[in-house]
């Protein structure tokens, strides 16, 4: 039997919340610098390392769904989710390590053993970050207290992101430099600050009684038919559709920022700064965008947010800026508008799970979640491998100056990528059933079918 529920206090919200500034020091990790440590220290090309963050992800979301199903299984005296994130934050932490442990290898071997450590990392990440997404939909089903939490989630995801690109470069100097294990050893301290994260997790959440839940163990999501009855969920799939556009906005960003200040203004060092100016924005952009939620819903505020990205990108295209100021207002321009996109996903995700409740007769919470993550990491690995593959095929070159004509060619392709993926997240948005009500009128529905069986079933 789960944990009796006790009430979400501001303390317990923040000690729940700040699991996403550790799952964030290893997403954001190897999100601004791993592509790179893979190209310009282990010495793969763009396309190989491009590939395997690409397979990496793939798999990563090909697992995500099935520990989701197996995690809306588990029934322990401390929760469904909670032993998850705590046996599992001590491997994640390991894994993360090997990640940046450049192999004195050559050739098939080395390629080998850099997919091999990768593969590793993902399977570990997937076991603390389904388990802690999940969390949400279970400790609150109040509309306030679910934006609340998602607003939490999101600022201690943008607080790790300033930290990774503030310290990472002088950390792995201080531990010998790039071509001495310093990023490793720079792992290693990041990996002690995020396994702090989780055991705080773990040790402050509590998960409410669900005995309905336990008597409708026959009702929880099985194969073939878990996936026949989330595509009924026509609000869940328009998410996932403009989360998989939207995912691939983020992944070209992030990962482009450090060649475009080496190779297009010129200046390796300054991406440090615009990395840090972009992510630290999001303190005042999250609770801004969350206002917006509030006001105008959370559908409106994903489509004010697209179009705020969109003037970035538009700058991105007709400037192509080469001085640093310039391009770091493009950057961060680009990334206002991403923070609102990611609080208006995370906040509306709980939201889908009642609404295929209402449509279903069957309530998803872990599996749906899983399937989020699925198709977030799909759009993570095409966005890399395609970003690999253009990198290639514009003949980029770490040994030159101007990266082997990277630097005329990195403008246009920042502004066609990031420009169709946003126009493409924005339309899914626009077409969403969860408008401005919806929801409530919804949880409304479902608490009449409670109390009267005669009215159970799909919406």
């Amino acid at each position: 039997m789960t944990s009796t529920a006790k009430p979400l206090t501001l303390p317990r919200k923040l000690g729940y919340s700040i699991g996403n500034f550790g799952l964030n020091i290893y997403w954001q990790s190897i999100t601004y610098f791993l592509l790179f440590f893979y190209t310009d220290i282990v010495g793969l090309s763009a396309a190989t390392a491009g590939a395997i963050y690409m397979a990496a992800s793939i798999f990563d979301a090909v697992i995500d769904p099935i520990a989701g199903a197996l995690m809306d299984r588990t029934r322990t005296r401390w929760g469904r989710y909670r032993p998850w994130i705590a046996v599992g934050a001590a491997p994640l932490a390991l894994s993360f390590m090997l990640l940046y442990l450049s192999p004195d290898l050559e050739g098939k071997v080395l390629v080998v053993a850099v997919t091999a450590s990768h593969l590793l990392f993902r399977v570990c990440y997937t076991t603390v970050a389904v388990p802690f997404s999940s969390l949400t939909a279970r400790l609150s089903h109040d509309q306030a207290v679910r934006t609340q939490l998602t607003a939490l989630n999101v600022l201690f995801a943008s607080a790790a992101g300033p930290v990774v690109a503030l310290c990472t470069q002088p950390l792995v100097a201080m531990a010998g430099g790039a071509s001495n294990n310093g990023f490793f050893w720079t792992a290693v301290l990041g990996g002690i600050v995020a396994t702090a994260t989780f055991i705080l997790v773990a040790a402050v959440t509590r998960e409410p009684d669900d005995e309905a839940a336990d008597l409708q163990r026959d009702h929880l999501p099985k194969s073939l038919g878990s996936f026949v009855s989330i595509a009924r969920n026509r609000a869940f799939m328009l998410l996932i559709g403009g989360l998989l556009f939207a995912t691939l906005n983020t992944t070209v960003i992030s990962k482009s920022m450090i060649y475009y200040f080496k190779y297009v203004v010129g200046n390796e060092a300054e991406s440090r700064a615009a990395l840090t100016f972009a992510t630290s924005a999001a303190f005042i952009l999250v609770p801004a965008w969350a206002w917006v939620a509030r006001r105008l819903g959370k559908r409106l505020l994903w489509i004010c947010a697209t179009l705020a990205s969109l003037s970035g990108v538009a700058f991105m295209a007709l400037a192509q800026p080469t001085a640093s100021i310039s391009a770091t207002a493009a950057f961060a321009v680009m990334q206002t508008g991403t923070v609102g996109i990611a609080v208006a996903y995370w906040s509306m995700l709980p939201d889908t799970v009642e609404y295929g409740e209402w449509t279903t007769g069957i309530r998803h919470e872990s599996f749906l979640f899983g399937v989020f993550m699925f198709v977030q990491k799909i759009g993570l690995g095409l966005a890399a491998g395609l970003f690999g593959f253009l990198l290639s095929m514009v003949g980029y070159d770490p040994q030159s100056a101007s990266g082997g004509g990277l630097g005329t060619a990195l403008p246009v392709m920042i502004a066609l990528l990031c420009g169709v993926s946003l126009a493409g997240s924005g339309l899914c948005a626009f077409l969403s059933p969860l408008r401005q009500g919806a929801h409530e009128r919804i949880t409304a529905e479902l608490a009449e079918r409670k109390n009267n069986p005669a009215l159970q079933g799909g919406g």
